[in-house]
């Protein structure tokens, strides 16, 4: 008798273990809180036998009891076994568009190091810009466009970066907590009404996050981009929540095509938050053009998704394909642009300026106008 209690106790056990180890698994996948010591990221008194570390960065102490800030913990070369991703080099990155490359989906800094033209001028990395405003500002764009810029330059996070809470003018401040906090977002459409629950700490951005942050690509690799299809101009953001809308909270007059509040044709300015698939029987239908780009990151039939000319979806999804069904292939600001910097003018994911004379499929336009060349 008491040796099949002690059978029945023991059973329990090994169910409750298999249990918490399954919920575990689970748990690491739906999160991402920032893992490791404390002292990784933080210091009590930012002194050491009364010295700083090396291991710190100098100027300190920074708030949050920080090592450091955005730039200093974001800096370094990904290879892949990296845990924190990082977006500014201090030597040349490896940057090959189309192909295997050591750059993150943002581009890398790097580059704006040498040139003003070729990323955002974000503080602690490049020269303040000499603009008043950033390029097609537009006044209270959305319920989180900025009334006014004054000659401010860009920072990581808060009122005048993108990340974080746009409501907070310092960066620590405008996204503390999200790093303890974070989810990663393997649902397209989840609610993003809290920075930790945002894309990319994009608040109230919604999408899907590549695991490596696009350090590898291919056609089912890669991140996944909400967007909505947006058929007239209503003068205001087609959907807050989509990455475009991001983009317009400081470019919000790159997305107006007329001031009539109704498409142009020709158009006036290159379309966002517009499916290809309601002019599908033309040209753009041929999307990616495989003429020109067969073998590159997994590009073998019309209609994959080349993930060095992306696309965004009303799902927020990772999609293989495209053009299969309405909303799946809306043109997004970073079709064509990268968030941080790469080494072309005007941060443009491909060598624009120098084509033609560089090879065909080296110039991403060509993946949607398939037959303009």
């Amino acid at each position: 008798m008491r040796e099949t209690e002690e059978w029945k106790f023991f059973s329990i056990k090994v169910w409750i273990i298999l249990f918490l180890t399954g919920f575990l698994l689970i748990y690491k996948q739906a999160y991402s809180k920032v893992s490791g010591y404390c002292s990784d990221c933080h210091t009590m008194h930012y002194s050491q036998g009364g010295q700083i570390l090396a291991t710190w960065k100098t100027g300190g102490p920074f708030k949050a009891l920080l090592i450091g800030d955005c730039v200093f913990c974001h800096t370094g070369t990904n290879d892949g076994t990296n845990k924190t991703p990082y977006v500014y080099s201090t030597s040349t990155p490896i940057y090959n568009f189309g192909s295997t490359r050591n750059t993150l989906a943002g581009g890398n800094f790097y580059w704006v190091t040498l040139n003003d033209n070729y990323g955002h001028n974000v503080a602690g990395i490049a020269n303040p810009d000499t603009l008043s405003d950033p390029p097609g500002f537009k006044e209270n764009y959305g319920s989180k466009g900025r009334s006014s810029w004054l000659g401010q330059q860009i920072t990581c996070a808060g009122t005048y970066g993108c990340h974080g809470d746009p409501a907070k003018s310092d960066p620590v401040e405008a996204i503390l907590g999200a790093h303890h906090n974070n989810i990663i977002r393997n649902n397209g459409t989840a609610s993003a009404d809290t920075i930790a629950k945002s894309y990319r700490f994009l608040l109230d951005i919604k999408g899907t996050e590549d695991p490596d942050w696009e350090l590898t690509l291919s056609t089912t690799d890669h991140n996944g981009y909400y967007a909505v299809d947006a058929n007239s101009d209503s003068g205001g953001p087609a959907d807050e929540a989509s990455i475009n809308y991001l983009c317009g909270e400081c470019h919000g007059q790159f997305h107006y095509d007329t001031e009539s509040n109704s498409y142009a044709s020709p158009w006036l300015r290159h379309p966002t938050d517009y499916d290809m698939n309601n002019v599908k029987s033309k040209e753009y239908g041929n999307y990616p053009n495989t003429s020109v780009f067969s073998g590159k990151l997994g590009v073998s039939a019309t209609g994959d998704y080349f993930a060095d000319v992306p696309l965004g979806n009303t799902q927020g999804t990772v999609l293989s394909k495209v053009l299969q069904s309405n909303g799946d292939a809306i043109v997004l600001c970073i079709s064509c642009h990268r968030a941080h910097a790469t080494p072309y003018d005007d941060i443009l994911r491909w060598n624009y300026r120098n084509w033609p004379g560089i090879p065909d499929d080296q110039n991403g336009c060509l993946a949607c106008h398939t037959i303009k060349y």
